[in-house]
């Protein structure tokens, strides 16, 4: 298929689970929690209720040690410093350029990083698995069991081949790790054109979680496994079992 007959989330979501293997959220700016019950379209996730609203408890680990994440769509993005614009209340100017050579190119920073993920997922599979039998938990349903938390963040997406961003920044910060997400709310963007999606998020947001999904083996019981990016949304065949048929069901 040629990019421009490609919606512009399912690149954005495609290629960054190509990247990391963890979903992104759509719009990037879009709040994701742990225990967040949905649907994907694709690799888009759709939110429909949570696990407390289901009636299900559970408990979140420890946070990861924080890290910092960079990604741009390979050959599609440039960044290039242009020199000083001089000095404002003692503080030095920088101008950044940021440039696009094809719709849906994205460029992701994203600095102090840091994963939490629901506890002891069997115990959270065995209390799914009398809302399965009821109907209350819907085949296609997922639920949001890791999740990336992230500081200062700038996600840009373009929306057609020469998109062109400037920013005027901090230029003693240009040389430090992440330096566009760590200046996310103290810059300005001077010019813009063609963007598509623009997140600068300087306290920080959700982009990227992984899913877990009450799948059916092949002559057996249901089980919690993380979702794939390429899996088949269907229900595979099974024969059905006992501890499939639902209570007050039979008689």
């Amino acid at each position: 298929m040629h990019r421009g007959m490609v919606a512009i989330h399912e690149q954005y979501t495609r290629e960054m689970y190509e990247k990391y293997g963890y979903f992104a959220t759509w719009l990037p700016s879009t709040r994701v929690e742990l225990g967040d019950v949905g649907t994907f379209s694709g690799h888009r996730f759709d939110k429909v209720t949570t696990l407390s609203e289901l009636g299900v408890a559970f408990q979140s680990g420890v946070s990861s040690p924080r890290a910092d994440l960079e990604y741009s769509s390979s050959g599609a993005v440039s960044v290039t410093t242009d020199g000083a614009l001089g000095v404002v209340k003692s503080t030095p100017l920088a101008s950044v350029s940021i440039t696009f050579a094809r719709e849906g190119a994205t460029y992701f920073q994203a600095s102090e990083c840091r994963e939490q993920a629901i506890e002891n997922l069997a115990q959270l599979q065995t209390a799914l698995m009398p809302l399965c039998h009821n109907g209350t938990w819907h085949p296609d349903y997922v639920v949001v069991t890791r999740l990336v938390s992230t500081g200062p963040t700038m996600i840009l997406i373009s929306s057609r081949g020469d998109t062109r961003v400037e920013l005027a920044l901090n230029a003693d910060g240009l040389g430090t790790p992440l330096p566009l997400a760590k200046a996310a709310g103290n810059f300005v963007m001077t010019a813009k054109s063609g963007l598509a999606v623009s997140v600068l998020a300087d306290e920080g947001s959700t982009p990227l979680f992984r899913a877990s999904q009450m799948r059916r083996r092949v002559l057996g019981r249901r089980e919690l496994v993380f979702r794939g990016g390429d899996d088949d949304l269907d229900l595979e065949l099974a024969a059905v079992g006992w501890d499939d048929v639902p209570a007050g069901s039979l008689g």
